[in-house]
C-alpha cells in the first residue's frame, strides 16, 4: 500500500506542475495535503478529494469498487464523455461502453490493490476510430485495509502519435527516396562513362590514323573533345561520389593530422612546385575520425587553394586552436578571394563561381569537404574578399575518452 500511495503521489505531483498556472489559491494547500499523506480517506477528506477533482485542469476521475463515479475533472468529462452533463452515480462501463476487456481486468486487478499505468495505449472505439492514452490506474481507501474504489488519469495523446507516425512515414519515404537517388547515380555514373570511354577512344582513333590529314583547326576541335570528355568524367565521378558518401559511414580511428598534411604535400608536390608556392603548417593536432576522409578534406582545400591563386608566390597557411570541447582548423591562402555575396552558395553541389576554361573542376569539391566535417559533428565556414584571399574554418569536436585511452598507451 505505501508503495501504491507514493506512486499515486508522484503521479498527482507530475500532473499538479503542469497545471500549476491554473490552479487556485484554495487548491494549491489541499494538492500539498495530498501529496504528504496517505490514500486513506475519510469522509471529511473524501468530500475534499471531490472537490479536488473537479476542478484540477487534468483528466482525473474518483470511482467506487463497483466502477460508478463518484466524482470527475471537468477535462475527463470533456475528453472522455463529452456528451455527459453529470456523471456521479453511473457506471464507468455503461458511459464508456467500448473499453476493451484488457483495461477491465486491469481495473479488477487494480481493485485489489495494484497499481497500472501505460505510457501510451492504443484504443480502438466501437466505431473503428483510434485514440492514444497515456494512463494510470490506483486504489483508494476507505480504511487501511478497506479498498474504497480507484482514481484514474489520462491524457490524451492521439495528435502527438498521429504526429509521430507521420514523422516516421516521413522519415521512411525520405529514406526510401534517398535510396532510389543513390541507385539512379549509381547507374548514371556507370551509364555515361561507357560511352564517354568509346567517344575518347574514337578521338584518339581519328588523331593517330589522320593526324597527316588533319589541320590546326580539327585539331583544335579534337582537343576540345578530349577537355570535355575528362570533364565531364570527372563531373559523373563526382555524382558519384557524393550520392555514396553517407551510405558508406565513418571509419573512425585516432590518428595525427600531422602525417596527413606531410602526404598531401607530397601528393601535391607537382603543383606546389609549378606555383612556386609555400605551405606552412602549425603541430597538428591527434583527432578521432575517418583518416581517409579528412585526408580528403584538407587536400580538397589545399588543392583549391593553389587553384584559385595568382600570387608569384602564393601561400598557404593551416593552423589549429584548441577549444576545450573542440579544435578549430584553418586554410589561409593569398589568393583571388571570393565575393561575400557568393560565400551563402559556395558550398553548394556543382556551384562554380568561374568558368571550367579559366579553372578545372566541377564545384563538387567543397560540398563533399562539408559533408564530411558535418558528419562527424563539426561546422565549415568561410572568410574572403575579392584580391584578399580566403580563409577556410571547420570546427572538430574532441573524443575525450580517445584522448584519456590515447595517452594510457
Amino acid at each position: 500500500m505505501k508503495k501504491t500511495i507514493a506512486l499515486f503521489k508522484k503521479e498527482l505531483n507530475k500532473n499538479v506542475k503542469t497545471s500549476s498556472k491554473t490552479l487556485t489559491k484554495t487548491q494549491k494547500p489541499l494538492i500539498e495535503e495530498l501529496l504528504t499523506e496517505s490514500l486513506i480517506f475519510n469522509k471529511e477528506e473524501e468530500n475534499l478529494l471531490k472537490t479536488f477533482i473537479k476542478n484540477i485542469p487534468a483528466a482525473v476521475a474518483l470511482f467506487d469498487e463497483k466502477l460508478n463515479y463518484i466524482i470527475a475533472s471537468e477535462r475527463w468529462i470533456k475528453e472522455t464523455s463529452p456528451g455527459e452533463k453529470c456523471l456521479i452515480g453511473k457506471n464507468h462501463y455503461d458511459v464508456v461502453p467500448d473499453i476493451p476487456l484488457r483495461w477491465r481486468k486491469g481495473h479488477t486487478w487494480c481493485l485489489k490493490g495494484n497499481h497500472l499505468k501505460r505510457e501510451e495505449d492504443k484504443f480502438v472505439r466501437q466505431d473503428g476510430t483510434i485514440e492514444w492514452l497515456r494512463w494510470e490506474v490506483l486504489p483508494w481507501y476507505k480504511s487501511e485495509k478497506v479498498i474504497g474504489g480507484l482514481i484514474m488519469f489520462v491524457e490524451h495523446i492521439t495528435k502527438r502519435k498521429r504526429l509521430e507516425q507521420n514523422t516516421v512515414k516521413m522519415i521512411r519515404a525520405l529514406n526510401k527516396s534517398n535510396a532510389e537517388l543513390e541507385r539512379f547515380a549509381h547507374i548514371c555514373a556507370h551509364d555515361l562513362n561507357e560511352p564517354l570511354r568509346t567517344i575518347a577512344n574514337y578521338s584518339r582513333i581519328i588523331e593517330d590514323e589522320f593526324k597527316d590529314q588533319l589541320g590546326y583547326q580539327a585539331k583544335k576541335y579534337l582537343d576540345n573533345i578530349s577537355k570535355s570528355i575528362k570533364h565531364m568524367s570527372t563531373l559523373v565521378n563526382g555524382i558519384l561520389a557524393y550520392s555514396q558518401f553517407e551510405r558508406s559511414g565513418l571509419n573512425k580511428s585516432f590518428f595525427s593530422l600531422q602525417h596527413i598534411i606531410t602526404s598531401i604535400k607530397m601528393i601535391l608536390e607537382k603543383k606546389i612546385i609549378d606555383k612556386n608556392a609555400f605551405i606552412y603548417s602549425d603541430n597538428m593536432p591527434f583527432i578521432y575520425g575517418d583518416r581517409v576522409l579528412i585526408a580528403r578534406v584538407f587536400q580538397n582545400l589545399i588543392s583549391n587553394a593553389l587553384k584559385f591563386n595568382e600570387s608569384d608566390i602564393p601561400i598557404i597557411y593551416i593552423t589549429a586552436k584548441e577549444k576545450k570541447s573542440s579544435f578549430v582548423f584553418s586554410i589561409e591562402d593569398n589568393g583571388i578571394g571570393i565575393d561575400p555575396k557568393y560565400h551563402h552558395k559556395i558550398f553548394d553541389l556543382f556551384e562554380r563561381l568561374h568558368h571550367a576554361s579559366k579553372y578545372e573542376g566541377t564545384g563538387v569539391g567543397l560540398s563533399i569537404s562539408k559533408k564530411i566535417i558535418e558528419a562527424h559533428g563539426g561546422k565549415m565556414w568561410l572568410k574572403s574578399s575579392p584580391g584578399s584571399g580566403s580563409q577556410f574554418f571547420f570546427s572538430f569536436p574532441k573524443e575525450i575518452q580517445q584522448e584519456k585511452s590515447n595517452d594510457k598507451c
